[in-house]
Parts: C-alpha cells; structure tokens; sequence
C-alpha cells in the first residue's frame, strides 16, 4: 500500500441484547464430530442474550474438496448475511483456509451501507484485512464456534475456579461472560 491512504474505519454498532448472531462456515466443512461445539456455541450465545442463527452452508458433512462449498455458494451466503439488516454479527465456524477463493466477490458496498462484525480468527484475519483495506471495516479476532485443536478455540461459557487456568492461553474469565487475553 505504499503511497496509498488508510481507509477511514468503519465501526459497526456495539452488540446489544436481542440482536440476531448467525454462526457461519466461511470456509471449511462442519465435521460431525464438531456438531457438538457449536450446539454449545448456540447456547452460550443465547445465554449472552443474543438470538442464534445457523447459516444454511453449516451443515455436519457438506463439503466441496476440503470446504464447505465453492467459493461463489460461500460468497452468495456471506452477502446475504451482510445484507440482511436483521444480521448483527457473524462468527465464522472454522478457519479462514479458503477465503482467498471468493474475496474478490464479496459486496463490500453492503458493508458500507450497513457494517456489521464477522468474528474468527486464524485465516479468517485475511478476510478481516481485505475488508478493513476495502472498506475500513473493523473485524474482531474471537473464538470460533468450532475448536482449532481439541480442547480450545470453541466459545463455551467461563467456569471460574480457584487456582485454575484458562483452557485458551493468554485469556482469563472477567465478568459479563466475556473474555479478556494478554
């Protein structure tokens, strides 16, 4: 970007109690050992307040080579998701691995039009950093709803104990069900 001007930053709204959260596979497949992780992500969201929405490309078992679909299927769910203004947030199942396949096909004007957060990391950050070059859009690295390795990586609700450490190195508990890391 030498010589070019950083966009401006696009905020979207702060989350709020009732706002519809829709877990998506943005890139790889659902395995249908992960079922379980986001049923769980399902319920801690909820239990945040939030309603919970599955996109329909989250299914145990649909998988194109080693995604969840195509790249155009996945850019048409995206863009869906981003313009549709019940949506307030997405948090992506999986790892970013294929996102390179359909960057070029997302509708960043419905992102400007309406910013909302995706959540995720991993290679999820690439779509972050296409969409903040594109647009301004701030994207937030957090949880995904499927574990990256067993164990960690999967939101789940924080059970504070006594001389215990967090299962995702770095974070610790706080209140209000949120998580804070170094």
């Amino acid at each position: 970007m030498t010589g070019s001007a950083l966009p401006q930053l696009l905020r979207p709204r702060a989350l709020r109690p009732g706002d519809l959260v829709v877990i998506a596979s943005l890139s790889g497949p659902l395995h249908a050992a992960h079922e379980p992780n986001v049923e769980r992500t399902v319920v801690v969201l909820e239990r945040m307040g939030f309603r919970v929405r599955r996109a329909p490309l989250l299914e145990a078992g649909r998988r194109h080579w080693w995604s969840a679909a195509t790249p155009a299927e996945i850019a048409g769910e995206l863009n869906g998701l981003l313009r549709d203004p019940e949506v307030r947030a997405i948090i992506a199942s999986d790892g970013g691995q294929t996102a390179l396949g359909y960057l070029d096909l997302i509708d960043v004007e419905a992102i400007r039009a309406d910013p909302e957060p995706i959540l995720g990391y991993s290679d999820i950050s690439l779509l972050h950093l296409v969409l903040y070059a594109r647009t301004g859009l701030v994207g937030f690295h957090a949880d995904m709803a499927v574990p990256a390795s067993a164990g960690t990586g999967s939101l789940r609700p924080w059970r504070a104990k006594r001389n215990s450490r967090s299962s995702t190195p770095g974070c610790r508990p706080v209140p209000r069900r949120s998580v804070r890391c170094r």
